[in-house]
């Protein structure tokens, strides 16, 4: 019997109506709730998901040091010249962490490294070989440019095997990469003292 059959039944239309009417809703509760279920499982590649914070990856702290020091790396050899590390492999934590360990800290780390040489006068090539580079190893680009008579010139990068990188043109501080490591698994205090914590 659909919904419409009951219009003739008098009060007992009216109980079914009823009854209909909660069943409705019981069913779209329960469907509302797994697809929630769903989504969130999907978002998170099976992790949960910690408020507040970046999801782990499932990556070893090791992965996501090699990681990030061969995309800088690699993207240095495009655009050849007198390169220099000016800052790591860098240790650093999660977003929405502060290294506590507390039940409510989600933990985690993070690498941060970056490369400096001097400029060229004309850095639109190189920034178009970055780009290409960038968007083969599936990172989104965006371009950017500073203001005045002679601008920073930079190209930014999210996502693929990195959370974030930039190249930047500056007149003054010649040509710069940054790249920062996904969100890994692992111990901030442990890494960063070579030694585990004492268990509990």
């Amino acid at each position: 019997m659909g919904v419409d059959d009951v219009g003739g039944l008098g009060s007992d239309g009216v109980v079914a109506r009823s009854m209909l009417g909660i069943l409705s809703k019981r069913i779209g509760a329960a469907v509302v709730v797994a697809l929630t279920m769903s989504l969130s499982t999907a978002c998170a590649g099976g992790e949960p998901v910690e408020s507040g914070a970046s999801l782990h990856r499932g990556v070893s702290s090791d992965a996501a040091r090699r990681s990030v020091t061969d995309v800088v790396d690699r993207t240095a050899a495009i655009v050849d010249g007198d390169w220099k590390v000016l800052s790591g492999p860098r240790l650093g934590l999660c977003p929405g962490s502060d290294g506590s360990g507390d039940a409510e800290d989600p933990g985690g780390v993070t690498w941060v490294y970056i490369a400096q040489r001097p400029g060229s006068d004309d850095p639109e090539d190189d920034l178009r070989r970055v780009e290409a580079f960038w968007q083969r190893l599936g990172i989104t680009t965006k371009r950017y440019r500073s203001g005045g008579d002679d601008p920073d010139l930079g190209v930014s990068g999210r996502g693929g095997p990195l959370t974030s990188i930039d190249f930047l043109s500056s007149a003054e501080g010649g040509y710069s990469i940054d790249g920062g490591s996904p969100c890994a698994d692992g111990d901030f205090g442990e890494l960063a003292t070579g030694t585990p914590s004492p268990a509990p």
